[in-house]
């Protein structure tokens, strides 16, 4: 019987772009023999390529090349094997050595000629092709363990582990360390090229979403943000966001949304507002922090987090409020450890 890797190398080439597998919402942390659990980092999705010449090539999600603004990364991903592409997570870290995206935002605005002051580190999860045999048809705790036999981790890449079956644990230590949240991936799932799948879900400890911009109040761009989210396709909008902007990102989006300008709402029916609104096109997706969803639709304590180029606007929807568990996390277990990897 033929190798169903081989028979995929006979079937598919090696790839010149690839959009990610993305994880469904799940309610609330959970626990189960069926599935890993990995910490959710509060970075950019980033594909890495190393074709069988050796040259090496970074993607965002939305196709966007990152290649020349992360030198340190390419440096480092000489550790990957030729013939692969790998599945990861691109973050910067404040002093306390916790993923901090605003950084991030700021590192890849500058380029390479903030390598230095905001260095950057690739954490590799996921193998979609291995010296030029496709992984995507294994299951997951297969790839990732060829991934971590395949690629030596040190200077800016890295293959932080997992945890079997105690994602409620792990979920208590993102919660105690102030991280993101969980992934959870069902042991048997495939990869899903562009495909939001129900075998990864995610628990998120410390909410934070995307939102689509359409409008803005104030004299000129801008006091405060107005955003909106997509529901069963429609667009709605969830209040405003008026604080968290650093001069940097206040810049960049003063350009955007003048850009953007339209004389109508992209909403229907267009909302009753408090002041009046300076419409965009729905075409900007931001990240926002917030404390929860209050009973009328808007979001409570909104904090702005970053821009999120890489984002398309119908990605944008609703995630519902989860249940979130408490406890105490025991220095020196598992869970304990993979929430203070060594960056």
């Amino acid at each position: 019987m033929q190798d169903p890797d081989q028979l995929s190398i006979e079937l598919e080439s090696f790839p010149d772009e690839v959009r990610p597998m993305q994880a469904a919402s799940a309610e609330a942390p959970f626990s189960s023999p069926e599935y890993i659990f990995e910490v959710k980092w509060d970075g950019l999705r980033c594909i890495l390529f190393r074709d069988h010449d050796g040259n090496v090539r970074l993607q965002d999600r939305g196709l966007t090349d990152l290649t020349a603004d992360l030198p340190e990364v390419v440096k480092a991903a000489k550790r990957v094997p030729p013939g692969s592409v790998i599945d990861g997570e691109l973050v910067a870290t404040d002093t306390d050595g916790r993923p901090n995206y605003p950084r991030l935002r700021q590192r890849l605005a500058a380029g390479a000629r903030m390598q230095d002051e905001i260095p950057t580190a690739y954490l590799a999860f996921d193998a979609l092709y291995l010296e030029g045999r496709p992984q995507l048809r294994q299951p997951v705790i297969r790839r990732r363990a060829r991934l971590a036999k395949a690629v030596e981790a040190g200077g800016h890449i890295f293959v932080p582990d997992h945890i079997d079956e105690d994602g409620v644990e792990l979920f208590e230590a993102c919660l105690e360390r102030g991280l993101e949240g969980v992934l959870a991936k069902h042991k048997q799932s495939p990869y899903v090229t562009g495909q939001r799948s129900p075998f990864w879900l995610k628990v998120k400890a410390v909410k934070s979403d995307d939102f689509v911009v359409i409008g803005w109040t104030g004299e000129r761009p801008f006091d405060a943000l107005v955003v909106g989210f997509y529901e069963d396709g429609r667009l709605l909008p969830c209040g405003t966001v008026g604080g968290g902007y650093d001069d940097e990102a206040t810049r960049a989006l003063r350009d955007r949304v003048v850009e953007l300008a339209a004389a109508d709402s992209p909403l229907d029916p267009p909302p009753i507002m408090m002041r009046p609104v300076n419409w965009v096109k729905p075409e900007l997706v931001v990240s926002i922090r917030y404390s929860e969803w209050s009973p009328d639709g808007t979001l409570r304590f909104p904090i702005f987090n970053g821009l999120r180029p890489e984002v398309h606007p119908a990605e944008a929807v609703r995630h519902r409020p989860r249940v979130v568990i408490g406890g105490h996390v025991r220095p020196g277990s598992a869970a304990y450890d993979l929430t203070r990897f060594p960056f």
